[in-house]
């Protein structure tokens, strides 16, 4: 058996033990039920939710009726200020929504009598989550103030089939001291332990780390990464002599019996 052979074999070997672990079916399930929970969904916005630049609120007026402006969204500028109807410059950086409609309310109380207001945030762009490791995707979710772990796993798609999922880690504060709560995201979903979907705050680190045997895998990869490299090389000059044999109707285009390159 070549070495090309070989080492192909390996590679299938251990894509094979990599997609077909006794977890990777259950992970599947876990994930599926996780991006479909109508009930995290259902979950209303945290009117404790600091508003920053770039959020996007949106300003309705509810009374007097009929309305005197149309809803209109704004987009904190990087002073922390947007811009309204007759008020002009308005500063609402570091508030939560509901100072900011009392703030609104008692300036356009000079315009309009008993006026009530509706504020919400439509652009979440201040704050994020980082997700890491065997998740469905990689990368920041926008923090809004009342995310939980199953939340933000579900936002991401799940956990992948080589997801160590019962062993998930919140990592909070600084760097170099954090905070590491661990996670069992198996418990959550199959056993209803709420203990475990622990609240989120702004900059927390989720972790899902693969299984022993995925990790095996990935090192596994990492050394027969230059030998692939090589093998390609040789795979390559290999196609371009039996191209070369093809074209000439035997080997060597030079007449002597030899391709000279």
């Amino acid at each position: 058996m070549s070495s090309r052979t070989s080492l192909a074999s390996l590679l299938g070997i251990v894509s094979f033990c990599l997609l077909s672990g006794c977890a990777g079916k259950e992970a599947m399930e876990l994930s599926q039920r996780v991006v479909s929970w109508d009930a995290l969904k259902k979950k209303p916005a945290d009117a404790t939710y600091i508003v920053n630049a770039p959020d996007a609120i949106k300003i309705e007026f509810m009374s007097p009726v009929p309305p005197p402006e149309e809803p209109r969204t704004e987009t904190l500028r990087q002073d922390g200020v947007v811009t309204l109807p007759y008020l002009e410059d308005v500063k609402v950086d570091g508030l939560t929504t509901i100072q900011i409609r009392e703030k609104l309310e008692d300036l356009y109380s000079k315009y309009y009598k008993e006026p009530k207001i509706l504020v919400s945030v439509v652009g979440y762009n201040s704050k994020h989550i980082f997700v890491y490791g065997e998740a469905g995707r990689q990368g920041t979710v926008p923090y809004r103030g009342h995310q939980t772990f199953s939340e933000v796993i579900g936002e991401v798609g799940g956990v992948t089939e080589r997801a160590a999922y019962w062993r998930c880690s919140v990592i909070r504060g600084d760097p170099d001291n954090p905070e590491v709560t661990a996670v069992n995201f198996r418990k959550i979903m199959l056993e209803g332990d709420l203990r475990q979907d622990v609240s989120l705050a702004e900059g927390d680190v989720i972790r899902v780390p693969p299984t022993w045997l995925a990790w095996i895998g990935y090192q596994i990869g990492d050394l027969l990464s230059p030998f692939q490299s090589v093998l390609s090389a040789v795979n390559t000059v290999g196609q371009a002599r039996s191209a070369g044999t093809q074209l000439t109707g035997y080997p060597g285009a030079n007449g002597n019996g030899y391709n000279n390159y």
